[in-house]
């Protein structure tokens, strides 16, 4: 009996690795920039070419704490963020694949507060005063020149931007993904859950399969380019043009069981002095991918920012996927 569950064991092991590296759980996270004035627009969450079709519901959770000025330009995102998006992905026999993305996001105060606080206080952290400040409060303020032109107090969701995808393979070993997204505004914009209009984005990733320590293992990389449409009622200076990457690996612990880490960033999309909105967004993911069933996988993962107030101090992940 032993050996031949051991025999079965291998078997398995081998026809994953044995599987292009875009069928590995060890794809990129599907994550993006939860910073409010981010969020809105249509950065891309990297993802693969795979036979068959797929559905995943992903959750994410973002903490904001942040009260900047400089110039004209002044902010205040206190709040929390919970975004829930549905995303179908249909990949064709050939090489072609098309799939559509539908967000859910809710803005309110949250509660996570106490929690952070107590963290930084067991630790001696630096807290950004966050404790002057009422917890699970809600409030975004936005204003330039002198005059508010964005106030939101009062919790609510609503449907944030749809996303389109089509992508394809490049090279005879199919390593590269070439992806296009077009973004729909199809979202609320007085809850920052869409920007009113539509952007585009064209990027290249490259997946590739190895082995580390006799294990299976991946790796993977991308850029890509954004042309963005301009918000309808966020009057900081945005920008039309900017860019994204993506570097970050997997490992397959146990037979069912893999570790992911990967780092992920952008370029300003704002012309703004308020570093939360005009500096470049550093931030990496570590997080793991369990495969609950043949066809049904798990993956949890934590957010941190590396560039510090381009995007949250921590955002929770949670994404569950079905195949077939």
């Amino acid at each position: 009996m032993r050996a031949a569950l051991a025999k079965a064991l291998a078997a398995c092991i081998a026809l994953v690795a044995g599987l292009p590296a875009a069928a590995q759980p060890g794809e990129p996270f599907h994550i993006r920039n939860l910073n409010p004035l981010v969020a809105i627009f249509g950065l891309p969450a990297w993802d693969t070419v795979v036979p068959g079709t797929r559905f995943g519901v992903t959750a994410e959770l973002a903490n904001h704490y942040r009260f900047s000025a400089r110039d004209d330009d002044r902010l205040i995102l206190d709040g929390e963020t919970f975004r829930t998006t549905l995303a179908l992905t249909h990949g064709f026999k050939g090489r072609w694949a098309f799939g559509v993305e539908l967000p859910y996001v809710r803005q309110s105060g949250g509660r996570l507060d106490d929690l952070i606080d107590g963290w930084h206080s067991a630790f001696d952290l630096p807290d950004g005063a966050r404790n002057l400040r009422p917890e699970n409060a809600l409030e975004m303020r936005m204003t330039t020149a002198g005059q508010e032109f964005f106030t939101l107090r009062d919790s609510g969701s609503g449907l944030g931007d749809a996303q389109l995808k089509l992508a394809t393979y490049l090279g005879s070993r199919r390593r590269f993904i070439v992806q296009g997204t077009l973004k729909l505004p199809t979202g609320d914009e007085a809850l920052l859950a869409g920007s009113g209009a539509a952007d585009l984005a064209l990027t290249l990733m490259r997946a590739e399969r190895t082995a580390f320590a006799s294990r299976p293992a991946g790796y993977f990389w991308g850029v890509g380019a954004l042309y963005l449409g301009e918000p309808e009622h966020i009057e900081f200076d945005s920008r039309s043009f900017a860019y994204t990457g993506i570097l970050g690996g997997a490992l397959r612990v146990w037979p069912r069981t893999g570790l992911k880490a990967q780092i992920d960033f952008h370029s300003a999309l704002y012309r703004s002095p308020l570093e939360e909105i005009g500096k470049k967004a550093i931030e990496i993911t570590l997080g793991a991918w369990f495969e609950l069933a043949e066809t049904r996988t798990l993956e949890l993962a934590i957010v941190e920012d590396l560039a510090v107030s381009t995007s949250p101090d921590v955002v929770l992940h949670a994404r569950l996927e079905w195949q077939w």
